[in-house]
């Protein structure tokens, strides 16, 4: 057996054996527990010996004594040979003190005499007492420690080693989870003590950079805000891309129909859509298990395709009831803000040019009026316990995050309750839980495809410097209509969301015989949200004086799943794993809403007396969707001899989205792994603790498709109707407006993965390295009808196409240092991803439009064969021209030609972090960045020119710089592509753990200070370079594109948590 420390040397002449126990205890992590009273450890011995085999010291050092050893995990008893034997049925009162590895005790862990229903529950002070024979071994068990068994005697010193190294090599896999040594998929799995730390509103900011092929994207800085998650690239084009989400084994409905649009703002454009999981408190969060291949997600079958993720929340304990209370406070500011001159640099640039500039004699930095020091704050407070046939856990939540723009922010109610009992003599295991949250967003009007005018950003940086916030009355300055005033935009728009949502569900097990189990699992999400907008009549751009806009949307999920599992061997070579059952889960969503304007009367709120309006006028809308899905689905594992592994899985799924010809699907997927570690030739090496090979094969599919495109569509409108007298005279009417295609279908991924699991040093260096090929069929597109066909396009699987996605991954974590008072660890990830597109049977389709005057007709980015998702098409900028006109790259007749200039998906990605800690005292850091990928920075493309001075906008610093022509023509060109690199310090925290006497109330305090978005080493000119603007093209979807997103804030939080 070899120790945690590596060798011990042991160099003593004529010391006690006692003596000798203490060296050993110094040089590694083995504790001995003897009783005095019969143990005899006086013997003189000497010894000159070096090994790295405990059972050779301890043969050693007992060699001729009546005494022999017997060793449980980090613990070694000693017992006399013949006392033991002679006295095996005297009974004795075994006592003793329970402690973790820390020294401190432990409470309420189960001691029990094995094979009997004798035992008992360690006190306050972690100390037991219970009858047993001599000879006999106690049982020691605590939920997150390590089961132990000792024989019973007095005066025992126990010390329980946590089980979060065991718990670390499970995970959760689809209906289960598996040791992550029985795995033969690719997945990866983060703990709760690795998540990201700080300033975090859900559960995808925990894992941003800690897997690998996994790209999570902020598209904004705003409270809650959106994110764009890929996990091994950009799997379709009009289907959706994101990942599915599973929580305690519940799939979410996490589409944009679920969130509600707010009010119609010429210039601003839609705002970015907020993160679906906001919901979830992170503090409530156990673990995130993300399943990348197809082996691991063909188990969800038509859901798969772009990858799993599985969230696990806390759960109950066995044992007294335990309260943690954690809070933090944080201040958040702007980084740094974009170098638009300030007044005096303006009215001199203007004059050195001899431009006419408006001045009205103010010295307004714009961005200031806007950007704000925020502040905010965080509780939870949980408490959870349990007994033998039972636990649970019960926790409140709550949020304030103000956001670094005046008047917005989020403020974020949760509470959560979580049981389970067992009965029937254990057979019945019955668990539920609910979570409930209220969620209460505030805005301003910030858009991601705002025009010339401007949102609340671009007003702030257009504007004319020398332009008051206000009037000598005290009210707000406003040019016109398409000269904004962004400060009066904040204040005389309030625009407000309230989010309700209840995920409860509950499961029952039953053992029905031997390891054979069914199980039940209902659920029910039901969420409601309500955004209330209004725009005081104040504000000049709006064209019938004020207006209200009430949007609400209705969201219902019901989920039946029924399946059994059978575990059982053959011999003591073949190990198998059964699951077979059925899913049903029904989606429904509901909006509606109305309008009103016409609102002229102050000191009022329109929302709550509409009769001040036209309310004659009252525009109303509402649509519901209905969608079932209906699911078989199974799996085989197979072990031989823990060396050959076999993973089979399959799907049947049929869902109401498709064509009445194709409502159903099959997903199957296989996959072989061979533990190489366990074969002698390997062994031998005495090189790796684990060596794994892994090889997958398996098709998903995709169903997250618009709705309803396979039915038949009939509409009305102005442009609607029909020639019904031969002549030209259009009749308006009831027309069809889209061709139905029941033989509509899913997108099917195949993907191949070769893949190795490693360890090696002791288990102080493991890591995954990842192959895959991933390839999308019967791509949906909206694709131009053969003749004769009602409409000009028609929905369908496009037969040859396809989407081909390459790639590898790599992970490595390390123990430097691992010591009594010193412990230093690191750990990195690193992704390459190469995507295609292939056979699309059109030149290309266009997509991400640009926002500002003049840029508007063209497209910044195309899906075209040969070229990846996100391929930037444009003119290609040589510079300027003697009359500082842009010049462009041209052909033979002088025509300025299109290519490709750039593109949105990075090269490679890498991720890393470092922990070091110094007894109480701790520090981590965590790195993380993009390589190769382009930005269109969008916002540049407006401001950082001369085209748009002399019409009063303003521009930049490096603008005066240039040697453009103030009336050269505005386009849109690799001029403004740029290198989206980045290197971030994504957060460092400081923390310590503070000591405590032994007390019956506070048994842990623990004190942290965090810092994220520390630095950014970037060569994009724009706020941040993690930016993501929607800019979706008739539902064909764009990456890397640069507007007014809400900028990434840096922020520090002090925080504190106790465990009572």
């Amino acid at each position: 057996m070899i120790t945690d420390a590596g060798e011990i040397t042991i160099k003593v002449s004529n010391k006690s054996i006692k003596e000798v126990l203490v060296l050993i205890e110094e040089q590694s992590k083995f504790v001995f527990i003897y009783n005095s009273e019969t143990v005899n450890l006086d013997k003189r011995v000497t010894m000159n010996l070096t090994s790295s085999s405990i059972n050779e010291v301890m043969g050693t050092l007992l060699k001729g004594t009546p005494l022999a050893y017997e060793i449980s995990a980090r613990q070694i008893l000693i017992f006399t040979r013949n006392g033991g034997k002679q006295n095996e049925q005297r009974q004795i009162m075994a006592t003793g003190i329970v402690k973790d590895e820390h020294g401190e005790p432990l409470i309420g862990v189960s001691v029990q005499v094995k094979g009997t229903t004798i035992g008992a529950i360690t006190d306050m002070d972690g100390n037991f007492s219970v009858k047993a024979n001599s000879g006999q071994e106690l049982v020691f068990s605590y939920i997150g420690y390590k089961r132990m068994e000792l024989k019973a005697a007095q005066n025992m010193n126990i010390l329980m080693t946590s089980d979060s190294e065991l718990l670390s090599e499970v995970v959760v896999v689809g209906y289960g989870t598996m040791k992550k040594s029985d795995l033969t998929g690719s997945v990866a799995a983060v703990k709760s003590k690795d998540f990201n730390k700080g300033l975090v509103t859900s559960p995808s900011q925990l894992i941003q950079g800690r897997v690998s092929g996994v790209n999570i994207t902020n598209n904004g800085g705003e409270p809650g805000g959106g994110v764009t998650i890929r996990v091994r690239g950009s799997n379709s084009i009009r289907s959706g891309q994101d990942p599915l989400y599973v929580v305690d084994g519940v799939p979410l409905d996490t589409s944009e129909e679920q969130q509600p649009s707010g009010a119609s703002i010429a210039g601003v454009g839609s705002n970015a859509t907020k993160n679906p999981l906001n919901f979830l408190n992170p503090d409530d969060i156990e673990s995130i298990d993300v399943l990348k291949d197809a082996s691991a997600t063909a188990i969800y079958g038509a859901r798969g395709a772009n990858g799993v993720i599985m969230v696990t929340t806390k759960k109950g304990t066995e044992g007294k009831a335990k309260v943690a209370y954690s809070a933090y406070g944080s201040v958040s500011f702007l980084p740094k803000q974009y170098p638009m001159l300030n007044a005096s640099q303006y009215r001199l640039f203007a004059s050195e040019k001899g431009i006419e500039i408006e001045d009205k004699g103010a010295n307004t930095n714009w961005q200031n009026e806007i950007f704000r020091t925020a502040f905010s704050h965080n509780h939870n407070l949980s408490i959870g316990g349990g007994m033998k046939n039972g636990s649970y856990r019960a926790s409140l939540g709550f949020q304030e995050q103000k956001g670094i723009v005046s008047r917005t922010g989020m403020k974020k109610y949760t509470g959560r309750f979580y049981v389970n009992q067992k009965t029937l003599n254990n057979r019945l295991n019955i668990e539920a839980s609910i979570t409930a949250t209220r969620t209460n967003d505030q805005r301003v009007p910030l858009g991601e495809s705002g025009g010339f005018e401007g949102d609340v950003l671009l007003s702030a940086l257009k504007v004319n410097p020398t332009y008051p916030v206000y009037n000598e009355d005290g009210s707000f300055y406003q040019k016109s209509k398409d000269v904004r005033n962004p400060v009066a935009m904040i204040n005389l728009t309030d625009d407000k969301t309230e989010t309700d949502r209840v995920l409860a569900n509950i499961t029952g097990t039953l053992d029905l015989w031997k390891d054979l189990k069914y199980k039940m699992n209902v659920a029910f999400d039901e969420m409601k949200a309500s955004r209330k907008v209004t725009q005081d009549a104040g504000l000049i751009y709006l064209t019938d004086k004020g207006t209200v806009d009430i949007n609400n949307v209705e969201g219902k999920s019901f989920l039946i799943e029924n399946y059994l599992t059978y575990n059982f061997n053959i011999g003591t070579k073949h190990r198998f794993n059964l699951l077979a059952g059925h899913s049903y889960q029904k989606f429904r969503n509901y909006r509606y809403g109305f309008s009103e304007n016409g609102f002229e009367i102050d000191g009022i709120d329109y929302i709550y007396d509409l009769a001040f309006g036209k309310n004659k006028q009252i525009e109303g809308n509402s649509n519901i969707t209905v969608n079932e899905l209906q699911s078989f689905f199974g799996r085989i594992n197979y072990n031989l001899m823990d060396k050959y592994l076999l993973t089979v899985n399959f799907r049947t799924d049929g869902s109401t989205k498709f064509g009445d010809n194709n409502k159903y699907g099959f997903f199957p997927s296989a996959a072989l792994a061979w533990r190489m570690s366990e074969e002698k030739f390997i062994k031998r090496l005495n090189f790796f603790d684990n060596l794994k090979l892994r090889f997958s094969w398996g098709v998903t599919g995709n169903q997250e498709i618009p709705n309803k495109i396979s039915r038949i569509l009939l509409g009305t409108g102005n442009s609607e109707g029909a020639i019904l007298d031969g002549g030209t005279l259009v009749v308006p009417g009831v027309t069809l407006k889209r061709t139905p295609n029941p033989d509509l279908k899913w997108e099917r991924s195949e993907q191949l993965n070769l893949g190795i699991d490693f360890s090696i040093f002791n288990n102080r260096l493991n890591g995954t390295v990842d192959y895959f090929s991933k390839r999308t069929r019967d791509v949906l597109l909206e694709v131009y009808s053969i003749s004769p066909a009602p409409t000009t396009k028609v929905w369908s699987n496009v037969p040859d196409m396809k989407i081909l996605n390459t790639g590898w991954e790599i992970g490595l974590n390390g123990i430097l240092i691992d010591n009594k008072d010193w412990h230093w660890s690191i750990g990195a990830n690193f992704s390459k991803i190469e995507n295609e597109v292939k056979d699309l049977p059109m030149s290309y389709l266009p997509t991400g439009k640009p926002s500002g005057p003049g840029i508007d007709g063209f497209t910044s980015q195309v899906i075209k064969s040969g070229y990846p998702i996100g391929t930037f098409w444009g003119y290609n900028f040589l510079g300027f021209d003697e009359n500082g006109k842009s010049k462009y790259e041209v052909d033979e007749n002088g025509k300025k030609i299109e290519k490709c200039i750039g593109n949105a998906q990075p090269d490679f990605s890498i991720n890393f972090n470092t922990s070091l800690s110094y007894r109480n005292l701790d520090l981590s850091l965590f790195f993380n960045g993009v390589v190769g990928n382009d930005i269109y920075n969008n916002l540049a493309n407006v401001m950082d020119n001369l085209s748009l001075f002399s019409k009063g906008f303003n521009t930049t610093v490096n603008a005066t710089k240039s040697p453009e022509a103030f009336d050269n023509v505005l386009d849109y060109s690799s001029r403004y592509i740029e290198d989206g690199s980045y290197l971030r310090l994504s957060s460092a925290t400081l923390g310590y753990n503070v000591p405590l006497k032994s007390n019956k109330w506070v048994s842990n305090v623990r004190l942290t200070l965090t810092g994220n978005n520390l630095f950014v080493l970037t060569g994009y000119s724009g706020y941040d370079p993690e930016v993501n603007a929607g800019r979706s093209t008739d539902g064909v979807p764009s990456l890397g594109i640069g507007w007014t997103s809400y900028p990434m804030a840096r922020s520090f939080s002090f925080g504190v948590a106790i465990d009572f």
